[in-house]
């Protein structure tokens, strides 16, 4: 069962799709998970399969759409400000704990590509999140800072600074406002795998969705460029952590790396023998394999 809600995040109404699990009681107390979709996403994609199959393993389960994106509020439209990323996903949460139906104690998040990163640095931020899980996590400040794979030249950064810069100045003298996509527009000249899968799951019927244009504006570079999704993981990141990536993901390199610098006691990488990043977003036998970590993972974590 699936009922839309709205909730408040400071002056902004956000929207947001609950699942809750077969059976429902509105007397009983569930563990809840605040799940996160990637950049250029929304709720109605990868996150709203997770947060389905979440709430078949018993959980009621909070996907939404991010401030300034989908059929949330927020101006300017298509903003990808990664600070006010992690905000919505403790506005997420402050929704959850006003539920009778939640257990304030038993709060988790999953979040997916970027959004993996995003419900890490919330989860250090915010200790009302018990455990945290990323499936093709990817800390998107280091994506701008090094590229997709890690090995992109720090003066491309400098570069992408510059153009936020020179878009800020337009836009501040009556300029309109200009966008970069978040997945190639077409296939020309692409020739990165998980690209051209980030064509086919964004652009394609596969998961093309009315609410996106897969696209951010450029007046955010400054904020992405300069944001570290892991930054004091190693003193603040103590909860449990699983972790869900692809053996063929380009992405690979940023759950290897917030595995090495998390705190917690409990963490764990599950690799997924030949699933690519984006093969996980919809591949309902790699989203079995994934859910058969995270499931147990929760469970054991947000137990009663």
């Amino acid at each position: 069962m699936t009922n839309p809600v709205k909730f408040p995040n400071s002056s902004l109404e956000m929207a947001g799709d609950l699942y809750l699990p077969e059976g429902f009681d509105e007397t009983k107390a569930y563990a809840g998970i605040v799940v996160v979709h990637p950049g250029g996403g929304v709720k109605e994609q990868t996150a709203g399969g997770y947060a389905a199959k979440l709430a078949a393993e018993g959980f009621v389960a909070l996907a939404f759409d991010a401030s300034h994106q989908g059929e949330s509020g927020g101006e300017p439209r298509h903003q990808e400000d990664p600070y006010a990323r992690v905000n919505d996903v403790r506005a997420a949460v402050d929704h959850l704990t006003t539920l009778s139906f939640v257990d304030n104690d038993r709060i988790g998040a999953l979040g997916i590509c970027a959004g993996g990163g995003y419900a890490i640095h919330a989860t250090m931020t915010d200790r009302r999140i018990k455990a945290v899980g990323g499936v093709s996590s990817v800390n998107i400040g280091d994506m701008f800072r090094q590229g997709w794979t890690g090995d992109g030249d720090v003066a491309q950064a400098i570069g992408l600074l510059e153009m936020g810069a020179a878009q800020r100045t337009a836009e501040a003298n009556g300029g309109e406002a200009a966008f970069i996509p978040f997945s190639p527009p077409s296939l020309d000249g692409v020739e990165d795998p998980d690209m051209r899968e980030a064509y086919d799951y964004y652009r394609t019927q596969r998961a093309r969705h009315c609410n996106t244009e897969s696209k951010f504006t450029a007046a955010s570079l400054p904020q992405l460029v300069t944001y570290d999704a892991f930054h004091l993981a190693d003193q603040l990141l103590t909860q449990p952590l699983q972790l869900v990536a692809g053996s063929q993901a380009g992405s690979f390199w940023y759950s290897e790396t917030i595995l090495g610098k998390a705190a917690s006691n409990v963490k764990n990488l599950h690799v997924v023998e030949g699933a690519t990043h984006m093969s996980l977003y919809d591949t309902p036998d790699q989203m079995a394999e994934a859910m058969s970590k995270l499931g147990p993972f929760y469970k054991a974590h947000l137990a009663a």
